[in-house]
């Protein structure tokens, strides 16, 4: 019984695969507001040109169809979800289940159009044919296909077709493969790995990488057909999910230099994210980080945070404070109106301020040299006889202030 089933599940295997033929793209359904579809359901009853479902599909020219005579063309609809979107002038594989058609997309060296060509149906149909009168039948010949008639007389054809209305080929080179990897790539450089042994040493070591954008250099450096690695470095945004035996190659893009040294050993899973910038945002509750060891921020730029409400910090241990990279730069706290407290969290002795204290100690000095006393004899001589000490005071009152802090 269990031949028997497999027989019989061979058989519709091999009879699924014989129903299967090529077709070429002559139009993609990318909106429900496509022109193509509105005249299409006009001659095919029981198409709704609203109905979603038909983005994504495609009118294709069959190519078993080699007369000049252009039917309707039919639609066919993504045999799966993972299909992705083809181009104007690719080649597809159709299935045609009763009235319905799906398609499928055929593999080819080049990730970015695949192997699609501008001009195939010019290419595939070179005559010209007469217009008709009828209105079906310039639907199909011009609406349908999007292709206009130069003549009616078979005279020169004015059928130049692009890969679409704004794709334009570029380079982009497939990714090298580790045995048993899953590998998803765009036409745009974009890719998604699920890998176990790319490491140098080939040890499973489960490892999930995230590109967006070949990076400029390696498509500079390399020709059409050779194959590219993930670099996290110089990508366009790259998110690595690692693990154990895997090798970052990541390096830090500062200048600046971690105090006692930046640890980018493997050896534990891990998860780098590296762009040109990195947006992390919380709608509606906080933002909470966690770590177990140190937290860094490394930066050659300024750290800045705007806060709308006050700030709790709470060390276990000394708390250093510099700004002594480059010579002369300040350390400001401003409160405006508000209190500024060490060591007390009450108002008790106040701070003086120093430039005050020493114009009233100056005052006070000058009060003492310029005194005069009342005697039986008359007024006394102005000041004391050690009038000079107390200049000299006076004089050296400014070393008191200090030449880095200040206040109000």
């Amino acid at each position: 019984m269990a031949g028997e089933r497999g027989n019989q599940s061979k058989n519709n295997l091999n009879r699924i695969k014989s129903q299967w033929s090529t077709a070429i793209v002559d139009h993609v359904v990318l909106n429900v507001d496509d022109t193509r579809i509105t005249e299409f359901s006009k001659v095919k009853e029981g198409v709704d040109p609203k109905d979603t479902g038909l983005i994504g599909c495609i009118f294709i020219r069959e190519t078993t169809d080699l007369s000049s005579n252009n039917k309707e063309f039919p639609i066919a609809r993504p045999f799966n979800d993972s299909v992705g979107v083809p181009l104007k002038g690719e080649t597809v594989r159709v299935l045609k289940d009763g009235v319905n058609r799906y398609y499928d997309r055929i593999h080819s060296n080049d990730v970015n159009k695949g192997n699609a060509i501008e001009d195939a149906d010019l290419t595939l149909y070179p005559k010209s044919e007469k217009t008709n009168t009828n209105k079906t039948k310039d639907y199909s010949e011009s609406s349908q296909t999007g292709i206009s008639k130069k003549s009616s007389d078979g005279g020169e054809d004015d059928r130049k077709q692009l890969l679409g209305e704004y794709f334009e080929p570029t380079q982009i080179n497939k990714l090298k493969l580790y045995e048993g990897d899953r590998l998803i790539e765009s036409r745009f450089g974009q890719s998604l790995r699920f890998s176990g042994y790319n490491n140098p040493d080939n040890i499973f070591s489960p490892t999930i990488i995230l590109r967006n954008r070949q990076n400029d250099e390696s498509l500079s450096n390399l020709d059409m057909g050779s194959i590219t690695e993930e670099d996290i470095n110089k990508d366009g945004s790259v998110i690595v999910l690692s693990s154990k035996d895997y090798k970052s190659e990541f390096t830090s893009p500062t200048e600046i230099k971690a105090t006692d040294g930046f640890n980018k050993d493997d050896g534990y899973d891990q998860i780098i994210i590296n762009s040109e910038r990195i947006i992390l945002s919380s709608k509606t509750q906080e933002m909470l980080f966690f770590s177990k060891g140190d937290f860094r921020i490394i930066s050659d730029s300024r750290l800045t945070i705007d806060n709308g409400l006050g700030a709790e910090l709470d060390f276990g241990d000394d708390v250093n404070i510099k700004t002594d990279r480059v010579k002369g730069k300040n350390f400001t706290v401003l409160t405006g109106q508000g209190n500024i407290f060490l060591n007390t969290v009450e108002k008790n002795e106040r701070i003086v301020r120093g430039d005050t204290l020493v114009e009233l100690l100056s005052e006070l000095i000058d009060a003492i040299n310029n005194q005069v006393y009342n005697t039986p004899a008359g007024p006394s001589a102005v000041g004391p006889t050690n009038r000079k000490d107390f200049s000299d005071i006076k004089s050296r009152l400014v070393d008191a202030l200090s030449t880095l802090n200040y206040t109000e």
